[in-house]
C-alpha cells in the first residue's frame, strides 16, 4: 500500500494509506469461496465479485453497475476517528478518479470535506454537488485555522480553493455518500459516488437506492477480502494488563497510580501505554482515554 502524509508532527503518516487492484490481486492466498465467516452468504454485487478473482474481472463487474447507477466514479474509505479528530484512512482507489485518493489524503483535503464529516456521523445518504461542499469547506476550514496557530485565514482559504479545484478537475461535480458501519466503535466506512453533472437535483432516486446496493455489495467484499482495512487487534485480543491499564485511563490516573493499582512499576506502566497509543493511532492520554472509553464501554455504540 501507498502513503501519504505527513499530517502533523503527532500524527503517523502510516496511518493514512492508499490501496488498490493490485493488493487484491496480490492476495493469492485470499479464498475466492461464497461465505463470509458463520455462513452468511454475501449477496449482491458483493456475491459475483467474490467470484472472479482479477482486476479486469470487477471492473467489468462494477464499472457498469456504477454507469447504470447514474455515476461515473466511487471513493470507499475506512476512516478511524478519535472524537472530531481523523487520524487514519484506509482508502481503496481502484474506482476513483486517477491520482484523487493521493491528492485527497497529500492535501488532507479529509479534514475539510463536509461529505466526510457527514457520513462519519449519520447512515442516512448526503446529497451533494461540489458549490455546496466547497463552501462548507471554506467554512469549516476557516473555523478550524481560528484556533491553530499554524495556518492563517487565507491559507485555509487557499486549501478550501484547491479542494474545489481539485474536485473539479476529478469530474467529481455532484452525487451522493453513505456512512456505513464497522464492527469497530472508532471507524466508519464511507462510500462517495460522484458524477460530472454540476448539479445534485438531477440525481433520481432511483440511482440513490442503486448506489446504496453497490456501497453495501462493494463494502462486504472489501471487509471480507482487504485485511488492509481492518485494524491490527480488537479489544477482545488485548492482554489483561493491556486491558486494566485503559480502565484505568478512563479514570484519570497517573502512571504512578495505575502502577500502584496493578503492583508494577510505572516504567511497565509507560512502556504499555505507548504500546496501547501505537495500536489505536492515539497521540496523548486524552485521546486514549476517549478511545477507551468507546472500546471498553460501547463497542457496539452508535456513530457520534
Amino acid at each position: 500500500m501507498s502513503q501519504y502524509g505527513a499530517i502533523d508532527a503527532d500524527t503517523d503518516a502510516s496511518n493514512f494509506l492508499v490501496f488498490g487492484d493490485a493488493e487484491l490481486d496480490s492476495a493469492a492466498d485470499a479464498p475466492l469461496d461464497d461465505d463470509v465467516p458463520e455462513g452468511q452468504r454475501l449477496a449482491g454485487i458483493a456475491h459475483d465479485l467474490a467470484k472472479v478473482g482479477t482486476a479486469q474481472a470487477r471492473h467489468a463487474l462494477l464499472r457498469p453497475a456504477l454507469r447504470a447507477a447514474g455515476f461515473e466514479s466511487i471513493c470507499y474509505m475506512r476512516v478511524s476517528r478519535i472524537g472530531d479528530t481523523i487520524n487514519g484512512i484506509v482508502y481503496f482507489n481502484a474506482f476513483s478518479p486517477n491520482g484523487w485518493a493521493q491528492r485527497y489524503l497529500r492535501e488532507r483535503f479529509y479534514e475539510i470535506d463536509a461529505r466526510l464529516a457527514y457520513s462519519c456521523r449519520h447512515e442516512w445518504p448526503m446529497l451533494w454537488d461540489l458549490s455546496s461542499i466547497a463552501s462548507t469547506g471554506s467554512a469549516a476550514s476557516a473555523s478550524a485555522s481560528a484556533g491553530a496557530t499554524s495556518m492563517t485565514s487565507s491559507a485555509a482559504a487557499d486549501r478550501a480553493e484547491r479542494f474545489a479545484t481539485a474536485a473539479r478537475d476529478a469530474g467529481t461535480l455532484s452525487g451522493v455518500s453513505f456512512g456505513l458501519g464497522t464492527p469497530d466503535a472508532l471507524d466508519t466506512c464511507v462510500v462517495m459516488f460522484a458524477n460530472s453533472q454540476p448539479s445534485k437535483a438531477r440525481l433520481p432516486d432511483m440511482s440513490i437506492g442503486h448506489a446504496y446496493a453497490l456501497a453495501v455489495g462493494l463494502h462486504e467484499y472489501l471487509t471480507l477480502r482487504a485485511p488492509h482495512i481492518q485494524r491490527p487487534a480488537s479489544i477482545a485480543e488485548l492482554t489483561d494488563i493491556q486491558r486494566s491499564i485503559l480502565e484505568l485511563v478512563t479514570l484519570g490516573l497517573n502512571d504512578r497510580d495505575i502502577a500502584d493499582r496493578l503492583g508494577t512499576s510505572h516504567h511497565n506502566v509507560d512502556y504499555y501505554l505507548r504500546q496501547l497509543k501505537k495500536l489505536y493511532h492515539a497521540t496523548n492520554r486524552v485521546q486514549l482515554a476517549y478511545i477507551a472509553g468507546r472500546v471498553l464501554g460501547a463497542p457496539n455504540a452508535a456513530r457520534r
